[in-house]
Formats: C-alpha cells, structure tokens, sequence
C-alpha cells in the first residue's frame, strides 16, 4: 500500500530526471568525451562524473561504459538519448514563436570544417554584432553531425545538393590548388604529399593526387586543412588547399602554387522545418556571403 501511495505522490521514474541530465547524456552521446561534452554543458571536467554517477544511482542502471579514448552509451542511455533530442526539439520550436516577430535570437549550431569557419569569421563576427541575442554554437571538424538528428541546425558541407528532408543553398565554388614550398611545379614524380584520413579523402583525393602526381607519396594523412597547410609550410610535402584560405593566412606566405586543382563544390544546408525560422536564415545567408568573397580570392602566389 505504502509502494502504491509513494507512486501516486509523484515516485515516478521520470520524477528522477531532469532536464539538465537529458543534456548530459545528449553531449557524452554527441561529443563521445567526457572532457568535451564537459565543455559544452560549460560545466568542470571533475564535476561531470560526479553528476553521471548520481544519476546512475538513482536510476539503478548504468548509463555509461567507459573505453579507451571514450565513452560508449549503454543501450538504456541510447533511449535517453532519443528522448533528449525530442525534449530539445519541441522545446526550441515552442521558444521559435517569437522569430516570427523577425526577432532574431537563440542558439544555432553551426558544423563546418576548421578552415572554413576561419574563413568566415568577419561575416559571424558582423552578425553578432547586428543580432545580440543570437548565438552561434560552432562545431568545427570533419565528423559527419545529422542535421535530422539535431546534432547540428546549419551544416556547411562539401558535395552533391541536400539529401530528402534537407534544404539548402548552393554555394561559390571553393577554388583549390597544390601549394607547396619550394618547388615550382610538378616537373619530376614521386613528390611527398599530404592529404585525407578519412573515406572521401582516401578516395577523391587520393584519385586527384594520382592524377597529377603517378608516383606521389601520401607521408602524412590528417583530416584539418589547417593543419595540412602548416605541415606544407614546414616543408613535409605537397598538399591541395584552397586558394583564399592560404592568401589569407600570413603564416603561409611563403607557399606557392605549384599545380591547378579543381573546385570543390558546396552546400549550406539545414531541416526543412527550420527553413523559415529567421535565424536560421540570417546565419545561411551570411555564409553564402562569405563563400561568394572568398571563392574569388586572388591566386598572385602561382
């Protein structure tokens, strides 16, 4: 009887969670660290165990299985997870009612590479200032984040146009070529490159490299233009960069285009469920914009 009553004055297993553990368990799952969903949830390193450990005390399960370089999510977490995500989307879409005023505020995550985040950083830096109450949570890297998902609300991306349920704009061409340091052009085979560690590296710009170079030599593979450029400046090999990321930079000032590459093409994408929310908009736009500067960037260094 006691059981009983203790369950009708709210016992419930749901009365256990918050919010704010939905979240915990939402960045180990997105971030795959304890250090980093840490620092997205701004929260110390020490203190996020702490909480998780609570949590599992009071559930009576274990959400979290510790490996080597990571966390992996034990299946109930993974429904956790799940839950999470709705819980986040209905929230942010109950809060978007007042973007319909033209106000434009709250939080958009934005995924891109590295490089390109530093390439539009005075169109961000612009709109953050235009729009006070927007902010922008970046999440730089080559790791694929789903926008259905909601890992992400803006996604620029490298390839072919957005795949069913995604909406987009079609961006400048990111113009590239082979910078090294050095040499002048690709006059002899069997130069030192740089390129991808990850499938469409391995695969596009491997075939790329092969083409201009047939007995080239991959002697570092790293998933950061960034970092690809820097380890061309120290003269460890040849790599394919885009052209106004290495003008803007002037600690490459002494790379020089050694060979013609080919564009890459480029999408800024979001859910076609946000595609009217106004901050959605005003931040697709301003990467459009920052693409249609840069993709025309001076090539004096050839």
């Amino acid at each position: 009887m006691q059981g009983c009553l203790c369950y009708a004055l709210g016992m419930r297993p749901s009365d256990k969670l918050n919010w704010d553990d939905l979240k915990l368990v939402l960045a180990l799952a997105e971030t795959g660290y304890v250090n980093q969903a840490a620092e997205r949830l701004r929260l110390d390193p020490t203190t996020l165990p702490r909480r998780l450990r609570r949590m599992e005390k009071s559930l009576g399960v274990t959400l979290i299985e510790r490996v080597k370089g990571g966390v992996v999510l034990a299946p109930v977490a993974n429904a956790l997870v799940e839950t999470a995500r709705m819980v986040e989307e209905v929230v942010n879409r109950t809060l978007s009612v007042d973007d319909t005023h033209d106000e434009v505020s709250g939080i958009v995550k934005v995924s891109a590479t590295d490089f390109m985040f530093e390439l539009i950083a005075p169109e961000f830096a612009s709109l953050l200032e235009a729009h006070p109450g927007l902010q922008l949570d970046m999440r730089p890297g080559n790791t694929y984040l789903s926008i259905d998902k909601r890992e992400t609300d803006v996604a620029i991306r490298l390839g072919g146009s957005p795949t069913e349920g995604l909406v987009g704009r079609r961006l400048a061409p990111i113009e590239t070529a082979v910078f090294g340091i050095g040499i002048k052009n690709l006059n002899v085979d069997g130069c030192s490159w740089l390129s991808w560690n990850f499938p469409r590296g391995l695969v596009a710009n491997d075939a790329f490299i092969n083409t201009v170079d047939a007995k080239a030599r991959v002697v570092a593979r790293v998933d950061s233009m960034i970092t690809q450029a820097r380890y061309v400046a120290a003269g460890v090999g040849l790599a394919r960069l885009p052209i106004a990321f290495v003008e803007a930079r002037s600690d490459l000032v002494d790379l020089r285009k050694v060979a013609d590459a080919p564009p890459e093409e480029a999408w800024v994408v979001t859910h076609e469920e946000l595609r009217n929310v106004p901050r959605i908009n005003v931040v697709m736009h301003a990467v459009a914009e920052a693409f249609s500067r840069f993709s025309t960037a001076d090539t004096k260094r050839s």
